[in-house]
């Protein structure tokens, strides 16, 4: 055997796992199951820095933290409630890694900004946006429907579903949190 076929059976030796995985993956076995509970989503910037900070937390308290993002309107309604009890938990169920979780509701409307109401809901940063900022999220059935998790960079990374499983949340978060080398 010349050396020049040694040299190839080699090559295609060390190719082979990695050939087989690609056909396996692509022709064969199409993994069904996933390990979140929130729905992936392609990686997307918001901006939250063009927003208009409400009472006594800004956006610069936001920054470089893990984000549970809920958008609604400021006449917040019992399901809006709902939403912000449930970032509060999951954020308070993370034990020492909570402070790297932060919490924003958006509202999304003029309407009044009851602040008495949020006083329940401290750390919450409020602030107040125009319709096509939030054009960035996704939701064909509207942004107000979900909870959004943003990672420290800025991006939008998960979307959960109406009324969400508040286990499932936590067990999210906390994987993100120890495999996270930001925020």
């Amino acid at each position: 055997m010349t050396s020049k076929a040694k040299l190839s059976l080699l090559l295609l030796i060390m190719a082979s796992p990695l050939l087989a995985s690609y056909s396996a993956y692509y022709f064969f076995w199409h993994p069904t199951k996933s390990v979140n509970y929130g729905e992936l989503l392609p990686i997307r910037p918001v901006s939250l820095q063009s927003l208009q900070s409400i009472g006594v937390n800004s956006v610069d308290s936001i920054r470089g933290k893990w984000v549970l993002l809920s958008v609604d309107s400021g006449n917040c309604n019992a399901a809006c409630a709902q939403k912000l009890y449930l970032m509060r938990q999951i954020r308070t169920a993370q034990g020492r890694e909570m402070e790297r979780v932060a919490r924003a509701y958006v509202i999304d409307d003029n309407a009044a900004h009851n602040a008495e109401f949020m006083k329940q809901y401290e750390g919450t940063v409020v602030l107040r946006s125009e319709p096509r900022v939030l054009g960035e999220l996704p939701a064909a059935d509207g942004v107000r429907s979900h909870i959004y998790l943003l990672d420290p960079l800025g991006n939008v990374v998960l979307r959960y579903p109406p009324n969400p499983d508040a286990k499932r949340m936590m067990k999210d978060l906390t994987r993100l949190l120890s495999v996270s080398q930001i925020g």
